[in-house]
């Protein structure tokens, strides 16, 4: 008898867990750019860019941020994949209005 209690606590530890782990899929970091957007609904493209309001002349704009690459949106670290963490960055589409999101990124 106490062969089969022990073999069954093994069972239920075992069985356990694989509860804790994430079913989260990774950020697919495929190319993107302003025009060329992420193929899933769950991942954004981390590219920025501050473009000044218009007026006489060109539009000016700053350099680019970011690394062009299909990034999982989250609002927690439990909403990326394994190895990634959630991180906020500054995120604009080549517009003057300041805006933030957070993405996933692989931890280093």
């Amino acid at each position: 008898m106490r062969l089969s209690l022990l073999s069954l606590l093994c069972l239920v530890f075992f069985a356990g867990c694989g509860d804790d782990e994430s079913d989260v899929p990774n950020s697919s970091l495929a190319t993107c750019s302003f025009t060329d957007k992420c193929a899933s609904a769950d991942e954004a493209c981390y590219v920025s860019q501050v473009c000044g309001p218009p007026g006489p002349g060109e539009l000016y704009c700053q350099e680019e941020k970011g690394d062009r690459k299909c990034h999982r949106r989250c609002e927690g670290n439990e909403a990326c994949g394994p190895g990634e963490t959630c991180q906020e960055v500054e995120w604009v589409q080549r517009t003057d209005t300041l805006d933030r999101a957070s993405f996933c990124f692989k931890s280093r």
